[in-house]
């Protein structure tokens, strides 16, 4: 009985020493300074520039200990950068801060009549322009109504302008033809609400009008341009329309 006893005893003191061991392991993690900040991101797109990011979450983080490092302004931070999809931060044992993110990826970036302008991913989030980066991607112009906003928005939005989700329908559309996209240089939104195309070796407006049929018709504008590109009466095409079914009308000069 007193062996048992003497046993109980000695688990409840190792548990008591442990658990006190721990208290001040953390204390004393918790008093650390914090040491550095590691970024990680495994994409690169352009719009987030690690040294700025560096520098303002070390603004946040000044002269701060791992315990008083506030991790939701971090989070905040992060969030608020519309150039931003996605992030995570943790604090390591070593006192480092880590911060991984992921960029936007623009798919084609859209001008509106006054002159600003936004890009669209793929997934339908649009993101505002950047004064430090431009990619090289589809452009579309004209009848866009853009929202004066700085922060990153979703398409799926019922006030976001209908020509905006029109001009990403026909841009997963071109890139679905393996041979139009190659050829298309730029989207066009007229004043009736109709997208035209800009296609390399025609030097005529292309009409493809709403969405609306928009494979069948880029189909067609394929077949013709594989028939009919090098032909000289091409030239003197004012408008090539699709928007006829099954048909192609072509308006002289």
């Amino acid at each position: 009985m007193v062996k048992k006893i003497l046993s109980i005893v000695l688990w409840v003191v190792t548990a008591a020493a442990l658990i006190v061991l721990f208290v001040f392991a953390r204390e004393d993690y918790l008093r650390t300074p914090l040491k550095s900040i590691q970024l990680i991101t495994d994409t690169d797109t352009g719009f987030v520039r690690k040294g700025v990011l560096h520098d303002e979450l070390g603004q946040i983080c000044s002269q701060k200990k791992v315990g008083t490092v506030n991790m939701m302004d971090i989070q905040k931070h992060l969030e608020d950068n519309p150039w931003i999809e996605d992030n995570a931060s943790y604090i390591d044992l070593n006192g480092n801060l880590n911060v991984s993110f992921k960029e936007y990826e623009p798919e084609f970036r859209v001008f509106s009549k006054d002159g600003r302008s936004v890009y669209v991913t793929d997934d339908g989030v649009v993101i505002p322009s950047s004064p430090i980066y431009t990619p090289y991607v589809l452009v579309a112009s004209g009848n866009f109504q853009l929202r004066n906003e700085t922060g990153s928005y979703k398409l799926s939005d019922t006030i976001v302008d209908r020509n905006l989700v029109n001009a990403l329908h026909w841009y997963k559309a071109i890139q679905a033809n393996s041979f139009i996209k190659n050829c298309v240089g730029q989207l066009y939104c007229n004043s009736r609400n109709q997208f035209e195309l800009t296609v390399k070796g025609l030097e005529t407006r292309v009409i493809v009008g709403d969405t609306c049929s928009a494979a069948d018709k880029l189909k067609r504008l394929e077949i013709f341009m594989q028939q009919r590109l090098d032909s000289p009466e091409t030239r003197l095409f004012k408008s090539i329309n699709l928007n006829y079914k099954n048909q192609i009308v072509c308006t002289k000069r």
